[in-house]
């Protein structure tokens, strides 16, 4: 779970912002239905209504990246294998999944969670068959080095309408700490200039294009060198925070940044909006948040039962009360989860 600080950009001038500022954006391309999934959204967030339907798929397709991250799960590879099972999703699963969606009347849909998605050779594929299908918010996140012009030009053209680059680095020194595996970073620009400079030549309006930059103890002094360099190129700049990847917080606590380790005024509340949003769907568990233990709150499985049922389960409803009363603390793996975004003793959490 990251907390997303979006730096809107416009000409030269740099803001902080929200992600309603591309929200807006986007609404004024798509038109009506896309502003008023946004509202439905809003209202969920703000615990006022449980849809019939999950407003957003997240699916963790393969599990597979070539890149090793050591801040990223798929870095650590002798960890994976304890939070999946079974094997990863293929076309007909995915098509299964869309189509209950479509039929529901789902508005968005990521075909991406630890992974790198462009390496599935045919991915403009699923994010088409989606558009097809009627979802109109189809989002990637990606790592910017498996890009290609042809297959620039093919998710241009496949109906996607958010695109983030991940980068986390500002200099090639950095980046090699950060992202490591990779292959340099003056490389990954170019695919990402490419990418920009079809979708200009094009007069593509969407995909909206960001890049995304993960604060963390060995990357924080680049953050206003990336800002700067970034800003005037593409339409959105996110920088987010550090949270671990596994319950393991002494292996992961060297990544937290400064003012995540600062002392301050200790939090009292925390209420968890994910799952009023969207199901996760790694290989074919279905959860009801982002976090990569969360089998552990699983809710459903695709081999015996629907995204209907799992949404609609006793499981799922009592994981929505507790968070809607704030009272995340009753259950353990929330409660650990919690303490992870909130290092250094932030939290205050009551006794039970």
């Amino acid at each position: 779970m990251k907390a997303n600080h979006l730096y809107s950009t416009d000409g030269k001038v740099k803001h902080l912002s929200t992600e309603e500022d591309i929200n807006v954006k986007i609404g004024k391309i798509i038109g009506e239905k896309f502003i008023n999934y946004r509202k439905t959204w809003d209202a969920a967030n703000r615990f006022e209504i449980v849809t019939d339907f999950p407003l957003f798929l997240h699916l963790d397709m393969t599990q597979n990246c070539n890149y090793k991250c050591p801040h990223c799960i798929i870095g650590h590879k002798d960890e994976v294998a304890g939070f999946y099972e079974g094997d990863a999703l293929n076309f007909q699963d995915y098509k299964r999944i869309v189509d209950e969606g479509s039929d529901y009347g789902c508005p968005s849909i990521s075909p991406q969670g630890n992974d790198e998605p462009f390496l599935m050779k045919n991915l403009h594929e699923y994010i088409k068959y989606a558009s097809k299908k009627g979802f109109i918010d189809i989002m990637l996140n990606n790592n910017g080095s498996a890009i290609t012009k042809r297959r620039a030009q093919e998710v241009l053209d496949s109906g996607l309408t958010r695109i983030r680059f991940s980068l986390d680095a500002f200099t090639p020194d950095t980046y090699a700490k950060v992202r490591v595996g990779s292959i340099p970073l003056d490389r990954v620009i170019k695919n990402i200039e490419l990418f920009l400079e079809l979708k200009e030549k094009g007069n593509y309006k969407l995909p909206v294009t960001g890049v995304s930059f993960v604060k963390m103890k060995q990357n924080e002094h680049e953050i206003d060198r990336f800002i700067n360099f970034w800003q005037d190129k593409v339409d959105m700049v996110s920088i987010q925070t550090f949270t671990p990847p596994t319950k393991n917080l002494e292996k992961y606590k060297k990544f937290y940044s400064s003012d995540q380790l600062a002392e301050g005024e200790p939090i009292t509340e925390f209420k968890c909006v994910q799952p009023f949003q969207r199901v996760v769907i790694h290989n074919k568990v279905i959860a009801p948040c982002c976090v990569n233990f969360n089998q552990e709150l699983k809710i459903g499985h695709l081999d015996t039962g629907t995204i209907y049922e799992a949404w609609h389960s006793e499981k799922m409803n009592n994981i929505r009360n507790m968070h809607k009363r704030g009272e995340y603390y009753l259950n353990e793996t929330c409660r650990d989860c919690v303490k992870l975004i909130f290092p250094n003793n932030k939290i205050k959490i009551p006794q039970i």
